[in-house]
């Protein structure tokens, strides 16, 4: 059985926006959400800013009962799984919930609730950490949570191989489907960074912008000149993943199509890339392969986007080795620019920019690129690009210790 899968809803929270239509137009007007963080102290930091989720309200997606007894990023993924569900308009009493699975994606788990609940431990004792920190920290709870709130029994898993988790949970969640596992899953990352314990964390594998004087907003220059590192970000994106004639018998609306996705693996450090690109590129053609189109046929790129210099480097060189000629003319994107790099969530943000670039035929900007690094030689856009046929994008995930992963998402009519 080989079933096709499309992307019928997209829910979204990010630093510039809640729901995916208010995320997709900050993106487009090029609206930068990064800035200095005021969930903590960062006085003994080395940097200062992020992308803060600050619009958030959890009693807006569930019971207040069940958002205390939950981390921020299982909150951040029941309310995207929410809305992917009411954009799909998926009405739950009519599916097959044992058909219903969920895949998430992430790099920490609950820190925010681990790091509290240390503090308590450490400052006034064991009696005083809270009975949900068994619950609330793992991997694993945003599924668990998620298929409790709607009583979905199907086929579900948590992926975590670090900044890739997102895109990965996708892509094994499309295949699921495709082999006749489930015939509906939502798949998506989440991340809740900002609290100190998680942030600190971000800070140790030297890829992070650590420019203090830098300014918060234009702090996140991928493949400029300037770039310092990434920026650390939060939120979730999670996509409403469907059987294409399960979607087509309810008169579905389909973003996209799930078309291709392959994996890699470096083998390297945790922190430092190897000397020269070698995974990416695998990925990025396996991906090509099983998709089973050629280089030509990608309209568009979203690129992982590290900005550091050795990350921008390899990724453009990855670029290059796959699509020979055709690399400096592809057009890339990297609107993780204006939200920050959202760690396990990022990849499935970038999938659902994907997939509506494609349904709306826009390219999204990249912000920051005030002197594009001439080595890279590529086609980053800076401005949101509308018009013209757009069949197919790809977009490219890495983490941490060399995982890659990359993914073809087409247009409906391809």
């Amino acid at each position: 059985m080989n079933r096709r899968v499309v992307i019928t809803g997209i829910g979204l929270l990010a630093p510039n926006g809640i729901g995916s239509g208010t995320v997709w137009s900050n993106i487009l007007n090029r609206k930068s959400a990064l800035r200095q963080i005021t969930k903590f102290d960062t006085s003994s930091f080395p940097t200062s800013f992020g992308g803060e989720l600050l619009d958030f309200d959890p009693l807006d997606f569930m019971p207040v009962r069940l958002a205390r007894k939950l981390d921020p990023y299982t909150q951040y993924a029941i309310a995207a799984c929410t809305m992917a569900i009411k954009d799909a308009e998926m009405d739950l009493e009519k599916v097959n919930k044992h058909e219903f699975g969920v895949y998430v994606g992430n790099c920490f788990g609950g820190w925010t609730v681990t790091d509290r609940e240390l503090r308590h431990l450490h400052t006034t004792g064991a009696r005083d950490v809270s009975p949900h920190q068994a619950t609330a920290w793992f991997p694993a709870a945003p599924q668990g949570q998620v298929s409790i709130l709607f009583g979905l029994r199907g086929h579900s898993k948590t992926i975590v191989c670090d900044r890739a988790s997102g895109l990965a949970s996708i892509g094994y969640a499309a295949r699921t489907i495709a082999q006749g596992s489930c015939e509906i899953i939502l798949a998506g990352g989440t991340e809740a960074v900002m609290s100190p314990l998680p942030y600190s964390a971000c800070l140790t594998d030297g890829i992070v912008n650590q420019n203090a004087g830098a300014s918060p907003e234009t702090a996140y220059r991928p493949f400029d000149t300037a770039r310092r590192g990434l920026v650390p970000g939060e939120g979730a994106a999670f996509l409403l993943l469907e059987d294409r004639e399960h979607a087509i018998r309810r008169n579905a609306r389909i973003y996209g199509e799930i078309r291709g996705f392959g994996l890699s693996n470096d083998a390297c450090h945790p922190a430092p890339l190897p000397k020269e690109e070698r995974g990416l590129s695998i990925a990025m053609q396996k991906t090509l392969d099983d998709a089973e189109i050629k280089p030509s046929d990608v309209s568009f790129i979203m690129a992982d986007g590290m900005g550091t210099v050795d990350g921008d480097a390899q990724e453009a060189a990855a670029i290059h080795k796959v699509f020979g000629e055709l690399g400096s003319k592809v057009k890339v994107s990297a609107p993780k620019s204006m939200i920050g790099h959202l760690y396990g969530a990022s990849g499935a943000m970038d999938a659902a920019f994907a997939a509506m670039g494609l349904f709306y035929e826009t390219v999204p900007p990249t912000t920051n690129i005030d002197h594009p690094d001439a080595n890279c030689n590529l086609a980053v856009t800076t401005e949101a690009i509308k018009g013209g046929a757009m069949r197919y994008a790809q977009i490219n995930s890495r983490g941490s210790g060399g995982m890659n992963v990359s993914m073809i998402i087409g247009n409906d009519r391809s």
